[in-house]
């Protein structure tokens, strides 16, 4: 006992404090850590979100359901669209109507779009209105649409004549040049045009100020006011020819011949006035036929406006409305079940550890 007191009491030698002073405390922090199971964390989670649990997993339901109506929705609009435009390139191909009725009811319009016809009659450039702007290969330009007054009576329609560069749209800029009878011809002429059917003014877009002549969207309600017009749009169909009776009169008074005969010359010698209009015709088609077709520049140039070429315009992307509903139907249906299998692997692991639990408690 004695011997020990003096080891204590014994100064240290070096050997040993070099000894003591290698020793490092370690940095370990001894406080236990709590182990909590994944599923246990999960659902103690859940349950302190309820709400939140309860709209996911309403949403999760609801996807499939949705999704899968819009997918059936989308199959009737994809009908719908093909037999739209089946009707439309059946009328696109059929004859050309060679008259029109005095009176037309636009309701039924709508079965009659694309369909070609000619007019006789005469553009009320007065009441002439832009539609616009729009770009043609990637110029700034205007549609041009002119109140069309018809020789055989009823009310005016409207006729989109094309599309015309923006330097043009004042009618003093097109009314001088070698296709004048082009950009604006006058008196009685005959057209050739197919009706069009276009989309109704949505509640979100602004609408037209009353008198103005620029048309932002093709509002055809307001442009029959307007112009007193009957509702009933149609187009030019692309035409780059000289068409040549738009300029008989002018070529008839260049050979110093009278356009408008006496009454007395249409009575007495109305054998001769047949004669010179045979001539006339004659004469019309024995002119240059360097001009009988010109470019596209030079319609721009001269203030001609470019009708829109007869093709169906319709876009179809139903097909692929239908594939994407249908994808996403089945993507939320396979989750959900994968969710729902994987709910019922937590609520297992939840009973039985709630089990251990009673039965650490009557352990204890």
């Amino acid at each position: 006992m004695f011997g020990v007191r003096k080891m204590l009491l014994v100064k240290p030698t070096p050997n040993l404090l070099r000894f003591t002073r290698s020793v490092k405390t370690s940095t370990i922090d001894w406080k236990p850590i709590k182990s909590v199971p994944g599923n246990l964390r999960t659902i103690s989670h859940q349950k302190k979100m309820p709400i939140i649990r309860k709209f996911i997993l309403g949403l999760m339901y609801a996807m499939p359901i949705i999704t899968f109506g819009l997918g059936c929705w989308q199959i009737k609009r994809l009908k719908w669209k093909n037999d739209l435009i089946t009707k439309c390139e059946t009328n696109l191909a059929s004859p050309v109507l060679e008259s029109l009725p005095a009176n037309l009811d636009p309701n039924v319009i709508e079965e009659f779009e694309y369909r070609r016809f000619k007019c006789k009659g005469k553009f009320d450039y007065d009441q002439e209105m832009f539609l616009g702007p729009r770009l043609k290969d990637g110029v700034l330009g205007y549609l041009i649409v002119t109140p069309f007054i018809r020789s055989d009576g009823g009310k005016p329609i409207l006729v989109e004549r094309g599309w015309i560069h923006k330097d043009k749209v004042i009618p003093s800029k097109r009314t001088k040049g070698y296709l004048s009878h082009l950009a604006m011809p006058q008196g009685e002429i005959e057209i050739e045009a197919l009706f069009r059917c276009m989309p109704k003014k949505s509640s979100l877009q602004f609408d037209h100020e009353p008198g103005a002549k620029l048309f932002n969207i093709p509002d055809i309600p307001a442009m029959a006011i307007q112009s007193g017009s009957l509702p009933i749009y149609c187009q030019m169909i692309y035409d780059l020819s000289d068409h040549l009776d738009y300029k008989t009169e002018k070529a008839l008074e260049s050979k110093g011949q009278n356009t408008s005969p006496s009454f007395w010359n249409k009575i007495f010698f109305k054998a001769d006035q047949q004669n010179n209009n045979e001539k006339d015709k004659k004469y019309i088609q024995d002119l240059s036929d360097d001009s009988m077709y010109y470019q596209e520049f030079e319609f721009i140039n001269q203030g001609v406006p470019i009708a829109a070429k007869p093709t169906i315009k319709f876009s179809n992307n139903h097909l692929q409305y239908l594939i994407t509903w249908f994808g996403v139907c089945i993507a939320s249906t396979g989750l959900l079940i994968y969710m729902s299998w994987k709910t019922k692997q937590f609520s297992s692991a939840e009973r039985i550890i709630e089990a251990k639990r009673k039965d650490m408690k009557k352990l204890i």
